[in-house]
């Protein structure tokens, strides 16, 4: 049914200047000079002058905005409804949703930096975001359009941040140009948000459009989709089943998408969405095949060459088309399990930190004229960035890339996480993420001090082991109940994620314990195996033993980060640093503690590796369970009244191997 408009202004007052409810007359469009009329169906002034045919092209009644607005969120209610229903039936043909109206498809085409600012109408090269009419949103499900640039394959360009130190002459040739006529239609710098914010502390934030792919290099040469279309050949009719367990096991506890947004996408517009990004997420979901009923019965892919095709799809998108969706997918990827890269993992890192930086995912979004979803989904991305640098940078012995410095990006809030309506599961995964990033935090005050080498940082240098203490302490304090007693006395592991969350928490309370028995050893008389900071630091590995002991079969098979792994390692070499300066005689060798702990630990991780498949499991059996058993038999031979010195224990073992034990521990971890 079309829907009737009344009279314009143009109908009864005649056409004013510079209107873009009635268009030009088709001469002065030529000539591009002002169209005005004194009356309606008057010929416009400047064909008067000229003496040429005035006609006025017809107003196409086309949907206002609002009425696009509208019609977008009632397709994105009907997609809900569609999916609460679950799967059609085996003999039900599914329903169709109704067509996606003409905003929503030219929306789809477009990646996120042209969604954005595709309905601003530019009078000049600069604008102010805003400035221009923001639509309005409900939730983050109503507007699935504004997400699909995020996931989609970009376009032939993109929008690149500008430095900051020029962001002033923005302003300035902004007045200059929107007063000059013949440069109106310039664009040389598009702004996503104000370049005169409210506060003057934070600076403005500009873009560029850049392209996108190197020169001589065209859409049709995307190696990705081949690896994408590979993939779901390997995973047969189980594309859906990969789908559902990577948002019941993975995300529900790293929360990268939204369920319903993303399943919104996929169903509809699937073939818009980066091929990489669905071969990481594939990939990534692999590691729970085991956990799922509907999939335990079947063939599962071979894991390891499934890796290998989403790597190269990753490698091909980062050389094609970099952009937020390589960015997601190198989350995926780093997350993944079970992780054996250690170069390629601090690596891609790395390249997500340069992406992040240039897309502009470290300035703060909230006042840019973006939709709620899109700014919500920019600081997730940005903060599960940074909890994979802060945790590579303690697992791997490399400085980390972020600093507190040179982002604005607020925390993650609940509301951002989970939405109105979740279970109750939901909303205490959610809860136990939010204390994962804030211990985060914690994680990169202390990794700033141990990666301190010169004196220039006077705040670190500054900092006591009581300082440091008092860090964690009040981030303790900080927590709900349940949180609180999960860090501190590691009750309620079966909730998702927990187990991981429990033992980064103990990961990072044996970090503060070495920075603190590292400033011991400058106070008189050095470090002694006795002192109170050596204890604490023994009762933390000793913990993480007691976590070790206490998994079932589905925590191991749960979530957990990769780099986690090294945790076990560091806390078992502490251990054994115990053991190698303690003053028990061989014949009180049941009395060692830390080597009996030791032992304890290794049983317990050769046991989830054989019955669970726990990959965690791995770095520390391989790096440590040698080492144990060749202390024992030492210990055990009576040649000696003593256990046998550090030298003594890695007499036979050459360079590289003692190398690869100690790899990612950094001078924090000196024996």
């Amino acid at each position: 049914m079309e829907m009737e408009y009344g009279p314009t202004k143009f109908d009864t007052e005649g056409r004013p200047y510079r209107s873009h409810a009635q268009p030009a007359c088709q001469s002065c469009r030529k000539r591009k000079s002002r169209c005005k009329t004194r009356a309606a169906n008057e010929t416009c002034a400047m064909c008067q002058v000229h003496g040429t045919e005035c006609i006025f092209p017809q107003v196409d009644n086309r949907k206002p905005r609002k009425i696009a607005a509208a019609s977008r969120r009632v397709t994105a209610r009907f997609n809900r409804s569609e999916m609460s229903t679950g799967r059609q039936g085996a003999g039900s043909a599914p329903a169709s949703p109704p067509s996606p109206s003409p905003a929503f498809r030219e929306s789809a085409d477009q990646p996120l930096e042209h969604y954005t600012n595709q309905d601003i109408q530019q009078d000049s090269c600069i604008f102010n975001a805003h400035d221009e009419p923001q639509a309005t949103y409900t939730n983050q499900e109503e507007s699935p359009a504004h997400l699909m640039g995020i996931f989609a394959e970009a376009g032939d360009h993109s929008t690149h941040i500008v430095s900051p130190a020029i962001a002033e002459d923005n302003s300035v040739l902004k007045s200059y140009l929107s007063s000059t006529p013949d440069l109106r239609n310039m664009r040389l710098i598009r702004a996503m948000s104000d370049v005169r914010p409210p506060n003057p502390s934070v600076r403005p934030v500009l873009f560029d459009t850049v392209l996108r792919r190197p020169l001589g290099v065209t859409t049709n040469q995307s190696l990705a989709s081949s690896k994408c279309e590979l993939i779901e050949k390997f995973i047969g009719p189980h594309v859906q089943d990969l789908i559902d367990l990577f948002f019941e096991r993975a995300n529900v506890c790293f929360p990268i998408f939204d369920d319903i947004s993303f399943n919104n996408i996929f169903s509809t517009h699937k073939e818009k969405i980066s091929s990489a990004l669905l071969c990481n997420l594939y990939a990534n979901a692999l590691t729970y095949w085991d956990t799922s009923p509907r999939l335990q019965g079947t063939v599962k892919p071979d894991h390891r060459y499934i890796w290998v095709q989403a790597n190269e799809a990753l490698n091909s998108e980062l050389f094609l088309s970099p952009g937020i969706s390589a960015v997601i997918s190198i989350i995926l990827n780093v997350s993944g399990r079970p992780s054996t890269s250690i170069f390629g993992n601090g690596g891609m890192i790395g390249i997500a930190v340069a992406l992040s930086n240039a897309l502009g995912l470290n300035r703060d979004p909230s006042n840019w004229n973006i939709s709620p979803p899109e700014k919500v989904f920019r600081i997730r991305i940005w903060w599960l960035v940074l909890v994979h640098d802060r945790w590579c940078s303690l697992a791997y012995g490399t400085p980390l890339q972020i600093h507190r410095a040179q982002h604005d990006v607020p925390i993650p809030t609940a509301k951002d996480i989970c939405r109105p309506g979740s279970s109750s599961i939901q909303a205490a995964a959610a809860s136990i993420f939010l204390a994962l990033v804030s211990l985060t935090e914690i994680l990169g005050r202390y990794l700033e001090h141990v990666y301190c080498f010169t004196t220039i940082d006077a705040t670190a240098a500054k900092m006591s082991g009581m300082d440091f203490e008092l860090l964690l302490t009040d981030w303790e304090d900080s927590l709900s109940d349940d949180v609180r007693r999960l860090a501190i006395r590691g009750t309620r592991i079966d909730v998702p994620g927990s187990a991981n969350f429990r033992l980064a928490y103990l990961a990072v309370k044996l970090l503060l314990r070495r920075i603190q028995l590292d400033a011991e050893k400058d106070t008189p008389g050095g470090e002694a195996t006795t002192s109170h900071y050596y204890l604490q630091a023994q009762r933390v590995a000793e913990e993480i033993v007691h976590l070790v002991q206490e998994l079932d079969d589905s925590q191991c098979s749960g979530f957990w980060i990769p780099v986690n792994a090294f945790s076990l390692t560091s806390a078992t070499i502490f251990l054994l640093r115990s053991a190698l300066r303690s003053r028990t005689s061989m014949a009180d060798m049941s009395r060692n503690t830390s080597l009996k702990l030791a032992r304890d630990m290794i049983s317990a991780l050769r046991a989830h590796h054989q019955n669970s498949g726990w990959d965690l499991a791995e770095h520390c059996l391989t790096n440590c369970s040698g080492l144990v058993d060749r202390m024992e038999t030492a210990g055990n031979s009576g040649s000696a009244t003593q256990l046998p010195t550090l030298e003594d224990l890695f007499v036979d073992i050459n360079t590289p191997e003692l190398d690869n034990i100690f790899t990612g521990f950094g001078n924090h971890f000196e024996l």
